[in-house]
């Protein structure tokens, strides 16, 4: 009871709680500034909607004859206060500052949203993800083995049940509309989680880093305790729950086939009819959202990595002990001029300081000085100068066209009678475009069109460097064939 007590006051004093007691139009500047597909804001950018938001909100006030609800604050100073109560955090991207919801403000704005929507939470997708979820954790934790067995046996069995109805035509494959637009929404709300577990997750490690800096600087540590620190602190992030959640999807950004099977199954899935029930945001954050994993992912790894580089630093140099010496030395004077009693400065005369003490022991020390024995320096080399036909931009490998290559595999399927292997394609390029940057664009463009490669085969592609040297690339081979087109009349297709 009282370690409950203890972490509901402090989730009172915590800056979720004073967002969900804040003005309604505060959480309706927040929703509207940050989306699933906006997650961070320019500075600047941020101020000027600010203001435009502020703008409408008086004049709608004194239209109708009410007080301003806002007050009188810019936007400048409005963010800043939302900075200060930790609802926003601004941060460094790319050289310019940005504005982010923190992670306490990313799940209650969620948590509000929920309540304003009018989707039930209960649906039959999430039901029956949860009984499957259920089952396989039965079954995947059952210490017998042989009834893991008949539990997979069994499975197998259904699925070869549901295969041959399939082909006898006995059973419809798809699921309705309705039924797949639930689906997809339970898809989103899961992925609405993962960017404030992110947050946490970043949030920990750079508390974390801050402390054991404060740490090192304050204690007198060994380089043994220090690592230590660092491995145990390490060892509990990774052990919690966001730590978790982080290595899983590590571990998927770092596999390519499954993050080439994902890709083609949200593609699959926008391109489906029921894709038209969601709104174009939701469509935005399922395109969008292993980018989204890349970038959370990268922004982690980016603070592991300035930890581990700071800590080599530091910890193989003598700067911390020196830092130490220092603290102590200025805590020391600190309190001693402390304790020194007041007195009023009164005027008098110092003693002259002691400009040269030094002791001669043989008048052969002394050594007269003669200004003209001064050889003055070899005068420096006159700076180098360039000219205009000097400087020569360093080249470059040009962009690829997709105009020319959809017009390659256009001519190269004509030649080849609807069917063209890859190195047909290439061909069909011009020599000035075969480069380097042409191969990736033809591989994206096969890739996007759904033509699957021979990973057993290779296709050899000869381009040419910046350099003028020619170079060959092997590349998994395709075979690219043309879509039929239906050419029965208009009362056979409708039949």
């Amino acid at each position: 009871m009282a370690t409950r007590l203890a972490d509901l006051e402090a989730l009172h004093r915590g800056p979720a709680w004073a967002l969900t007691r804040s003005a309604p139009w505060t959480i309706a500047a927040l929703q509207i500034a940050f989306t699933r597909n906006r997650p961070q804001v320019e500075l600047e950018t941020f101020h000027e909607e600010l203001d435009t938001f502020l703008s409408d909100l008086r004049t709608h006030d004194a239209a109708l004859g009410a007080a301003p609800t806002a007050g009188t604050a810019g936007g400048r100073a409005v963010a800043d206060d939302w900075t200060r109560r930790r609802f926003l955090a601004r941060r460094s991207q790319g050289g310019r500052i940005v504005y982010e919801l923190t992670e306490a403000a990313a799940r209650v704005l969620a948590f509000l949203d929920s309540l304003s929507s009018e989707r039930s939470t209960l649906t039959g997708s999430r039901l029956g993800t949860l009984l499957n979820d259920v089952e396989k954790l039965a079954r995947e934790t059952n210490p017998d083995t042989t009834a893991r067995i008949e539990s997979l046996e069994a499975e197998i069995e259904e699925r070869l049940e549901l295969v041959r109805a399939l082909r006898a035509g006995e059973q419809s494959g798809g699921l309705d509309d309705d039924t797949a637009l639930e689906a997809a929404e339970n898809i989103l709300d899961l992925a609405g989680g993962v960017p404030a577990d992110f947050k946490r997750m970043r949030d920990r490690i750079e508390d974390s880093v801050g402390q054991l800096r404060n740490q090192i600087i304050e204690e007198s540590l060994t380089k043994g305790a220090t690592m230590a620190q660092v491995l145990e602190a390490d060892r509990r992030l990774r052990d919690s729950s966001e730590g978790r959640t982080f290595r899983s999807f590590t571990a998927f950004l770092d596999d390519p086939e499954q993050q080439l099977r994902f890709r083609a199954a949200i593609s699959e899935v926008l391109a489906r009819d029921f894709a038209d029930g969601l709104d174009h945001e939701e469509r935005e954050t399922l395109r969008s959202l292993v980018a989204e994993l890349r970038e959370a992912n990268a922004q982690i790894q980016r603070i592991y990595g300035k930890l581990s580089e700071s800590l080599n630093t530091y910890v193989q140099s003598d700067d911390y002990r020196q830092s130490v010496r220092l603290r102590d030395a200025i805590r020391h004077a600190e309190q001693a001029v402390r304790r020194l009693p007041y007195a009023r400065e009164e005027s008098g005369f110092a003693p002259a300081p002691e400009l040269f003490g030094a002791e001669f022991e043989s008048l052969c020390m002394v050594k007269l000085f003669d200004p003209d024995e001064l050889a003055p320096p070899p005068r420096l080399a006159e700076p180098l100068s360039f000219g205009r036909e000097e400087r020569a931009r360093s080249a470059r490998t040009a962009k690829a066209r997709a105009a020319t290559l959809r017009e390659a595999v256009a001519v190269a399927l004509e030649a080849g009678d609807g069917h063209a292997a890859l190195s047909d394609i290439w061909h069909q390029m011009p020599a000035e475009e075969q480069h380097i940057n042409s191969i990736r664009a033809l591989l994206g463009h096969l890739l996007q069109s759904g033509v699957s490669f021979d990973r057993a085969s290779w296709a050899l592609l000869d381009f040419e460097q910046v350099d003028g040297t020619r170079r060959r690339a092997f590349v998994p081979n395709a075979t690219v064939t043309r879509q039929p087109r239906d050419t029965r009349p208009p009362r056979e297709q409708e039949n």
